[in-house]
């Protein structure tokens, strides 16, 4: 892989990352009390089984790439979040079980993230990694990070469930990236990798 492909491909998981995290984790809470008028309380309750779901689901990606390769885990894990997250937004969520039950899977979904870090380590040479990553995912994060709230915010004039068609957005792109990932890119760095990354 190029180092500009590289870059390209590392900012655009930077973005699903962020995607995942600002959109599922940190604005469903405040969505959920304006949108569907569900108390503080709960919606901070379901915020925590989101929030343990996707730390499961950052372990499964781990396990999923080191048998599997990054391409599955992104193609299948991205579309099981894209379905995850739609059956979460456009159920009837004022009954707390089911709540808990819609948004935990949406939450334990995200955790295909896990994986980022992965395939950014393998996208670039052990003598320009650090380089590389720090620039692909801080730039990227700060631009899309940024901009996800004031984007939705806005979209939400437009539609209520602004959130979910940007999170089904950013899912399928995930899984088009997840096409675009070489298929033998799974397990640890060659021997050879992990000694020039060390010294």
């Amino acid at each position: 892989m190029s180092h500009k492909k590289a870059v390209a491909v590392s900012m655009l998981l930077t973005w699903l990352l962020s995607a995942g995290i600002v959109e599922v984790i940190l604005m469903v809470p405040l969505w959920l009390q304006q949108q569907r008028g569900i108390s503080a309380s709960v919606a901070l309750q379901a915020n925590c089984v989101a929030i343990i779901a996707l730390a499961c689901g950052c372990i499964v990606a781990g396990v999923v790439i080191g048998r599997f390769g990054a391409r599955k885990n992104f193609v299948v894990g991205c579309a099981l979040l894209a379905v995850g997250s739609w059956i979460f937004y456009h159920s009837d969520v004022t009954h707390p079980p089911h709540l808990f039950l819609t948004y935990g899977t949406a939450g334990f979904f995200v955790g295909i993230m896990g994986g980022v870090p992965f395939v950014m380590v393998y996208a670039f040479p052990a003598p320009v990694r650090f380089s590389g990553i720090s620039f692909s995912y801080n730039i990227s994060y700060a631009i899309f990070g940024g901009l996800t709230p004031m984007v939705v915010t806005l979209l939400m004039k437009v539609t209520p469930m602004a959130p979910s068609w940007y999170v089904l957005a950013l899912a399928l792109m995930g899984v088009a990236l997840g096409f675009a990932l070489p298929g033998q890119v799974k397990g640890a760095l060659p021997r050879t990798d992990r000694a020039k990354a060390v010294g």
